[in-house]
């Protein structure tokens, strides 16, 4: 199972990024965009594991998670990976949030601890709008992208962790929540999903 750790945005806050997307198509011809529906924030992504480890894997995320209290994120910023002229990634940044930071760590440590090894990557907080597909001769206008930029976006409290399969198709990956682990004080239990 190809599995990443995550959390969920709410829908308000995906609908207002499909408004952004929509508005940004026509300064990025060369990118594959995440469907709205889609978008979560990445704290650690695992790649293919065992079924059999599964129970592990939720006993790890659920002991990192249930030592948060909820908190809030909000979206702040519009950024890139690779270059200006020819970005790799489109992505949207986070305000800073050292609770975020923490939980990402704690989940980190504790995935480690149960011997599933270290990320290939230090965790950076980032929303994914677009991946590119193939290289655009012009380079995007970014002073018009930051202008698009709502001035302000809709918070969203984090009440859980999960642990999602991710499995890839032709027309863009369909996600499937195998468990959700709540931060202390959120209501439900740990369950997996049929």
């Amino acid at each position: 199972m190809r599995t990443f750790i995550a959390i969920r945005l709410p829908e308000q806050l995906r609908s207002e990024i499909g408004r952004f997307t929509e508005q940004l198509r026509e300064y990025f011809p060369g990118l594959r965009w995440v469907k709205p529906e889609n978008m979560h924030l990445t704290l650690r992504f695992l790649g293919e594991i065992a079924p059999g480890v599964l129970a592990e894997l939720e006993g790890a995320v659920a002991g990192a998670a249930e030592l948060f209290e909820p908190f809030e994120l909000e979206v702040n910023t519009v950024g890139h990976f690779g270059s200006q002229r020819r970005p790799r990634v489109l992505w949207l940044g986070l305000k800073e949030s050292k609770e975020l930071t923490f939980l990402a760590e704690s989940v980190e440590n504790a995935l480690v601890e149960r011997g599933f090894g270290r990320a290939d990557k230090p965790f950076k907080a980032h929303l994914t709008l677009a991946r590119m597909k193939k290289t655009s001769a012009l380079a995007p206008d970014w002073k018009a992208v930051r202008e698009n930029l709502p001035p302000t976006w809709p918070s969203w409290p984090v009440q859980e962790v999960e642990i999602i399969e991710s499995t890839l198709t032709p027309r863009g990956p369909i996600y499937e929540t195998l468990a959700h682990c709540p931060l202390k004080g959120s209501s439900g239990r740990n369950e997996k999903k049929d």
